[in-house]
């Protein structure tokens, strides 16, 4: 055998062992404490807040600019601002546009170096995680089989439908399993595999057939990647999506089978979250680097399903809507962590909110529209 026959096949050997390295495998001493699966208090909760500690780390240099060199009247915009600023419960307030925060503002005894719980904003990342695993070859194809990754999950299966759960169908909340949001949660604070147990549901209508939001299903998603890639989705993420753009996770919940939580409980700050919003603003560039490709930040912020409820569609975990007759996404998580995307406008938003007391009414992301409605595009369009 040649040397490069002999490297060829090392190279392919190794490429096969690594594809099927255990959820469990540990992660390197450079990773954070977040991704650290030995040392981690096990949770037995779905939803995972733990007690993320100030972002001391987080001194990445901002370009910033003033509302009016950006070509936003400050006259116009400064009510709007001035009604989100009143509120009991927010957090942050931090505005982008071409590039330059505007406007930033902390609030009820919070600051820029704080984590927070993001909720399902962190749906949007671990979109963005996919289309990595696509540009590096561990994925082939959105309808590419669920049971393929996940074999061990499927050996007892006789139906045909869940068999052919595929990963546009997590990707769209298309899965077909009878999930119910705020409900089925609950049942998993029992469990000791939360993808079987999630995957064992009954199925209530053919994948691909209707939208359904699934928390579980996106924790699916994140096996599906761990399988796939031989890390575990919080070291694939900084590894690959967090570290070019100086992120650093806070905490990451983990399920009682090593599976780091897909689409929610992930800390990190506002202006780490207002990174990842100006990534996809710009097609998933930094600082001239391809982080995530162009292609896959097309696909996921574009209509993959139609939802209804006044939204324009769902892409790959992301939300699409119009709003003053401009293109939006947008990455929604409970009690109020939002990010709205507006390309055409270069606008990145990024607010958040405490989750104490809050009764999850939907009333912040209804106040971002109106305010982002009644004051910040009129600015914009201001003579």
């Amino acid at each position: 055998m040649t040397v490069i026959a002999y490297r060829s096949l090392l190279f392919c050997v190794l490429a096969f062992v690594c594809r099927f390295v255990p959820a469990t495998a540990q992660s390197p001493e450079d990773l954070p404490a977040a991704c650290e699966l030995k040392n981690q208090r096990q949770q037995r909760r779905f939803y995972q807040r733990g007690n993320a500690p100030d972002d001391l780390t987080d001194d990445y240099d901002w370009p910033t600019s003033t509302l009016s060199a950006q070509g936003i009247d400050p006259a116009v915009v400064a009510p709007g601002l001035e009604r989100l600023a009143d509120s009991p419960r927010r957090l942050s307030l931090i505005l982008i546009r071409n590039g330059h925060i505007v406007h930033e503002q902390y609030f009820n005894g919070s600051h820029a170096a704080d984590s927070n719980n993001i909720a399902s904003v962190s749906k949007s990342i671990l979109s963005a995680l996919v289309g990595l695993a696509f540009d590096q070859g561990y994925f082939l194809n959105v309808d590419d089989r669920v049971a393929g990754y996940l074999p061990d999950y499927f050996e007892d299966s006789d139906d045909p439908r869940l068999l052919d759960l595929r990963l546009r169908h997590l990707l769209t909340m298309t899965h077909g399993l009878a999930w119910q949001e705020n409900e089925s949660e609950r049942s998993l604070n029992r469990s000791q595999d939360w993808v079987a147990d999630i995957l064992s549901l009954p199925i209530s209508n053919a994948p691909g057939s209707l939208f359904h939001y699934s928390t579980g299903v996106s924790h699916v998603m994140s096996a599906v990647l761990t399988e796939a890639t031989g890390m575990s989705t919080c070291e694939f993420a900084h590894r690959y999506l967090f570290a070019p753009l100086g992120i650093e996770a806070d905490f990451w919940g983990v399920d009682p089978k090593g599976y780091f939580t897909g689409g929610h409980s992930v800390s990190m700050t506002a202006r780490e979250l207002a990174r990842f919003g100006q990534l996809f603003l710009q097609e998933g560039r930094w600082h001239g680097k391809q982080v995530v490709p162009g292609w896959w930040v097309v696909a996921s912020t574009s209509p993959q399903v139609d939802i209804g409820d006044n939204y324009a569609g769902y892409g790959y975990y992301w939300w699409l809507n119009q709003i003053a007759g401009y293109d939006m996404y947008s990455a929604l998580g409970a009690a109020g962590q939002i990010l709205h995307v507006i390309p055409e406008l270069e606008l990145v938003l990024v607010t958040t909110h405490s989750f104490a007391g809050n009764p999850r009414d939907y009333a912040e992301e209804a106040e971002s529209y109106q305010f982002l409605w009644d004051d910040l595009i009129p600015a914009i369009d201001a003579p």
